[in-house]
């Protein structure tokens, strides 16, 4: 996905139709998106980040089968794809299941997400233009029309294409890498989070200061301003496990 595949929010189809493409990079079926597998690993995978299937829930292969029209085979090939990405749990003799996460997984995770994107601000500063920032300009306007809207899943998907704008920009393709190496797992847990009571209007106002940093290229308080992002989202995701909101891994 490139920066102008991002770039304008009203101008690139349906924001379902780019949060696909995205998803489609990261479970590596680019190729394989018009397939059967390909198309069914993005729509289980939009069913598990948007918890129509819960953490812990049961993936019945008969059922998803009936559902696509198609036999088992595709199915479990699909579920395969998501259990290498971290979104599916196949525990002996028993259903896959969509993954569940322990409060030190959820740390580790975040912490190392702040760090990342952290780089990804001092990148943007050091390399992209003023026409490249204007690209999160948009996105930021597209997040505040889906907030106006009381969107919430439309305001975490423009979160998401948010950050990978920003990730293309930085034009910092290791990192890049890496941050999509924690992509699908991210995606889940950010929409726990917000589910549980994530406030659109305190995430508005912090990216909005951070967009605002990197316009006047201020590296050290952009990058700050995504650790602290990252920070406060790992401790609203701690209480959740400390009030029980939260499922824990277990049999």
């Amino acid at each position: 996905m490139t920066s102008a595949d991002l770039a304008d929010p009203s101008s690139n189809g349906s924001t379902s139709d780019v949060v696909d493409d995205l998803l489609t990079r990261l479970l590596g079926v680019e190729g394989r998106e018009d397939s059967l597998v390909g198309k069914i690993a993005v729509e289980v995978a939009r069913d598990i980040i948007e918890e129509r299937v819960s953490p812990g829930g049961d993936l019945n292969s008969f059922e998803l089968a009936k559902r696509f029209g198609t036999s088992r085979t595709p199915v479990r090939e699909a579920l395969m794809l998501l259990e290498k990405q971290g979104m599916v749990e196949v525990p002996p003799r028993r259903r896959p299941r969509a993954t569940t996460f322990s409060p030190q997984t959820v740390r580790e995770i975040y912490e190392l997400r702040g760090e990342l994107y952290a780089l990804v601000a001092r990148d943007i500063v050091a390399q992209a233009d003023e026409s490249a920032i204007g690209q999160l300009d948009r996105r930021l306007q597209a997040m505040a029309e889906a907030g106006r809207r009381g969107d919430h899943d439309g305001y975490f998907w423009q979160v998401v294409l948010f950050q990978e704008q920003s990730c293309v920009i930085a034009a910092n393709e290791t990192l890049k890498q890496t941050i999509d190496t924690l992509g699908l797992r991210v995606l889940h847990l950010r929409h726990l989070g917000m589910d549980r009571g994530w406030q659109i209007e305190r995430s508005l106002a912090d990216h909005e200061r951070l967009v605002q940093a990197l316009h006047e290229r201020d590296a050290g308080l952009a990058a700050a301003l995504n650790r602290t992002m990252a920070a406060n989202a790992l401790a609203g995701l701690m209480a959740l496990f400390a009030d029980g909101r939260f499922v824990r891994r277990g049999d």
